[in-house]
Order: C-alpha cells, then sequence, then structure tokens
C-alpha cells in the first residue's frame, strides 16, 4: 500500500468510530429522555469498542512498519507511537468496555468522557501521523531541517 492509500484508509476508519459515536451519542441522550434503555447504549458502545479495536490493531500494524521511513522525523514518530500510542489504545478500550457494565446514570457519563477522549485521540493522530505532509507519496522531505 502506498502512503496515500494508507492515510486515506485509516482516516475512513476514524469517519466510521465517528459515525458509531455519534450513535452512542443519540443513544444515550435518548435513554435519558426515558426513550431509549441502557441495553440500547450498551448495543451500540459493543458495537464501537469492537470497530476501534480492530482500527487500532490495522492501524498500529501499517504505521509501525511506514512511519519510520515518511521523512527525516519518521522514526521519532514511530517511536512516539511505539512508547504511548499503544498504551493510550488500550487504556482507551479498557475505559469503554468498563463502562458497558454500568447501570446508573454515572455510566452514561462515564461514556461521554471516553467518547471525548477517543475523539481527542483520533483528532491527535490525524495531526500527527496521518497528515498529508506525513504520509505522502512522493519522495520529498518537507521542512526536514526545520528552516
Amino acid at each position: 500500500m502506498t502512503p496515500s492509500e494508507i492515510r486515506a484508509g485509516l482516516l475512513g476508519e476514524h469517519a466510521m468510530l465517528r459515525g458509531l459515536m455519534a450513535e452512542t451519542y443519540r443513544a444515550i441522550e435518548s435513554a435519558r429522555g426515558g426513550e431509549g434503555s441502557v441495553a440500547g447504549v450498551r448495543q451500540r458502545l459493543r458495537r464501537l469498542v469492537t470497530a476501534l479495536r480492530d482500527h487500532n490493531e490495522r492501524e498500529e500494524a501499517l504505521l509501525r512498519e511506514i512511519l519510520p521511513r515518511v521523512d527525516a522525523w519518521g522514526p521519532a514518530r514511530a517511536e512516539i507511537m511505539m512508547e504511548g500510542h499503544e498504551d493510550e489504545h488500550a487504556e482507551l478500550l479498557a475505559a469503554l468496555v468498563v463502562t458497558i457494565a454500568t447501570d446508573d446514570a454515572s455510566g452514561a457519563d462515564s461514556v461521554e468522557r471516553e467518547l471525548l477522549r477517543v475523539e481527542a485521540h483520533m483528532k491527535r493522530e490525524e495531526e500527527l501521523l496521518l497528515s498529508e505532509e506525513v504520509l505522502r507519496d512522493d519522495d520529498v522531505a518537507i521542512d526536514s531541517f526545520g528552516g
């Protein structure tokens, strides 16, 4: 796969995850309004957790191979991803899984907090790892000397 194909695929998955997150938010609001149920929230959250887990595995596998080669900063980006990125993915998934088992109103608040963390995480990835400046098909190193 080319860098731009990897980028497009992962950004497409981010869009799909945002759609699942929006469904989860709507289910929470529906449950709070008495029109939905905690079971409905759990169902959407399970789908989101499964999709997020699959995405994270694919993302880590693809980026682990390509990041070190993208430009002069590639090895540093790869190291950052390997050190903190995988741990952050595991923490986010664990927190979402825990919220599935929560029955009270605090469970919805917890889900919303975790969804905000997932959104912030994806935004950071898009800026630092998935931008057009990082994952490009040509061999031009943009700003590799800092000036």
